[in-house]
């Protein structure tokens, strides 16, 4: 039985991670249909209204070394062309589909049994002021696509989310990802949901955001001192998130939120 992974969000922090840790032995050689390369569906929306990706773009970072042949196609769902045309180009089983996230039945030929859904969009207060199109970006989108994802029967949901989601929160953010996450587990009552938690994430970012510097320089010195219940709230790698969001999807991992500890093990159990 063939496996599709299917992304959105690849030119965040962790999607770029996830489709460098696919290209680079996790999807497996040319030999299974694909869809259709780079077919636009509708019109490309303008800066207001695009869903980031989880961090923002980021720069081509390092391929990481994944077990071959954990996914068969490999197809990713853009607003506007992946920065990395020529990574695409190399891998063939790896596509585009740019999509305007406006009518989903556009996409849906991507959604079957056979397609385990990565969601890492979001966007930052800095990028999307107005709350309202923040709300739609990090809780909405991810809702419609668990939607179109219970209708086609897709196997799974791997979720970026945030350490202290909570529906409940006073704090904008916190309740914006809170409400994503009940809103998914709603939309797709029918296979495996994993929320990953991260706390302050590391990686290559395209931006220099200096808040985002001081709080790295914090958690360094912080980091150590996290430790049982607490160590949730580490700063963690954007790639050993990534490798934990393969691996559960490529071993059928059931629903669970998952943390710090366990996107460590699971990162480098992917190896095994």
């Amino acid at each position: 039985m063939s496996k599709h992974a299917l992304i959105f969000g690849s030119t965040g922090l962790i999607g770029t991670q996830l489709l460098h840790e696919l290209a680079n032995g996790a999807v497996s050689s040319p030999s299974t249909p694909m869809p259709a390369r780079s077919a636009e569906s509708g019109r490309a929306g303008d800066a207001g209204d695009d869903p980031s990706p989880d961090s923002g773009s980021t720069p081509a970072g390092e391929e990481g070394d994944a077990p071959a042949g954990l996914f068969d196609v490999v197809t990713l769902v853009n607003r506007r062309p992946h920065p990395d045309q020529a990574l695409i180009a190399r891998h063939p089983n790896i596509s585009e589909r740019l999509f305007d996230f406006k009518d989903w039945s556009a996409l849906g030929d991507l959604f079957t049994p056979h397609t385990r859904v990565f969601i890492a969009l979001g966007t930052t207060r800095k990028k999307t002021p107005d709350e309202a199109q923040y709300q739609h970006i990090d809780r909405d989108l991810p809702i419609a696509i668990a939607k179109s994802a219970h209708a086609g029967g897709c196997a799974s949901l791997q979720v970026v989310s945030a350490i202290g989601a909570d529906a409940a929160s006073r704090v904008f953010y916190n309740r914006t990802k809170g409400e994503m996450e009940e809103g998914v587990k709603q939309a797709f009552p029918s296979g495996p949901v994993l929320f990953y938690q991260p706390g302050l994430l590391l990686g290559p970012r395209a931006e220099n955001r200096t808040g985002e510097r001081i709080g790295e320089w914090i958690f360094a010195m912080a980091d150590p001192f996290l430790r049982g219940s607490t160590s949730k709230y580490r700063s963690v790698h954007a790639r050993d998130v990534a490798r934990a969001m393969i691996f559960a999807a490529s071993r059928e991992v059931p629903s669970a939120i998952v943390h710090y500890d366990t996107m460590l093990s699971w990162s480098k159990a992917l190896d095994g």
